[in-house]
């Protein structure tokens, strides 16, 4: 195939290929500190604590001993649910970002070399805006608690279960803060592409003949697509819809145009008695986008651990918060084409 595809599962799985040495950062008692994770053939080598939990917490080395497990265990947490949204967005990171930019801000630089004849002036190249909303950096922070009785029969099984669903949690907004702007926004007729193919036709030409139909729709609206972000449920059809195919003597050729195909079926926790969701994209429903240039990652500070001592009065003993600082610019009307998908019968 000539397209990438983008799961979980696929990320999952390049994830163990990766080699990985990098430098992560956290604070115990407002002090910034970095603990190294390294990654070889997918493999991490945790380090052992050298006491129990709850003796390690009355030290300040101790602590951080304490502190730095949890960070490695938070970043092979976040491995559970891999970014997806990458292809579509451009990573920028400034930890001088303003709160606010305005739209105008997403520019582009648009320079053409033309044949120079004699005394004619050189043709200088501008910077274009993209238009779309404006753009605000946001606080995001969860946190977990190690009670008395954690760190007393050093439960350390609780105590890693706790440490990783903090990095699944954190991968799965990163994913909902820059699709939901693809897949909640809405879109008008000259956005939109209506299902194509006949009644009872095969459904993943039906899909390929919408596909094709949105691609056109997108590039003659000056905006030429080449990433689709579908649901799960439709990972074989629309394989089977981009592929060649011969039926009934009618030959398909492989569909060119999209390079990345990006299945997000969103996410959902329970924290105690309260259900949390993030919508994925909706089950006849997917997105030709045209990306980079109209998407920005906005990261003025991404995921840092901090530790403090917890209310003794509830027989806390650490309390442990995740934060990070981001925004999302996302120019949906410029950049995104919604086809329905919805299968055609008599």
């Amino acid at each position: 195939m000539s397209y990438k595809t983008v799961s979980i599962e696929t990320e999952k799985q390049r994830q163990r290929a990766l080699d990985v040495d990098t430098q992560l950062p956290y604070q115990v008692a407002g002090e910034m500190k970095t603990v190294p994770f390294r990654k070889s053939a997918g493999e991490v080598e945790m380090p052992v604590l050298s006491k129990p939990m709850g003796e390690l917490i009355t030290t300040a080395d101790g602590l951080s001993e304490l502190v730095e497990s949890v960070r490695l265990d938070v970043e092979l947490g976040r491995e559970r649910v891999p970014v997806l949204y990458s292809p579509i967005y451009d990573r920028l990171e400034d930890a001088n970002f303003p709160e606010v930019f305005d739209a105008k801000w997403a520019l582009e630089g648009r320079v053409v070399f033309v044949q120079r004849l004699e005394n004619e002036e050189v043709t200088f190249g501008t910077l274009a805006a993209e238009k779309g909303p404006i753009a605000r950096i946001k606080s995001y922070a969860a946190g977990f608690e190690y009670t008395e009785e954690m760190l007393m029969y050093n439960q350390a099984f609780n105590v890693q279960m706790l440490n990783r669903s903090m990095g699944e949690a954190y991968n799965a907004l990163l994913n909902h803060i820059h699709l939901d702007p693809i897949v909640s926004a809405s879109y008008d007729a000259d956005h939109s592409t209506d299902p194509q193919g006949d009644d009872d036709e095969y459904y993943p030409i039906q899909i390929r003949k919408t596909l094709k139909q949105g691609l056109i729709d997108a590039a003659s609206e000056g905006r030429p697509a080449t990433v689709l972000l579908a649901p799960p449920a439709l990972q074989w059809d629309i394989e089977e819809a981009l592929r060649r195919h011969v039926i009934s003597g009618t030959e398909y050729p492989e569909l060119g145009g999209v390079d990345t195909v990006i299945y997000y079926g969103g996410w959902e926790t329970k924290v105690g008695e309260k259900t949390y969701s993030y919508d994925g994209v909706g089950s006849t429903d997917a997105y030709l986008i045209r990306p980079i240039r109209g998407f920005k990652e906005l990261v003025k500070r991404d995921l840092m651990v901090d530790a403090q001592p917890g209310p003794i009065s509830r027989l806390i003993e650490e309390q442990i918060v995740g934060r990070a600082h981001r925004g999302v610019f996302a120019a949906i009307d410029e950049n995104v084409q919604k086809l329905d998908l919805t299968e055609q019968t008599s």
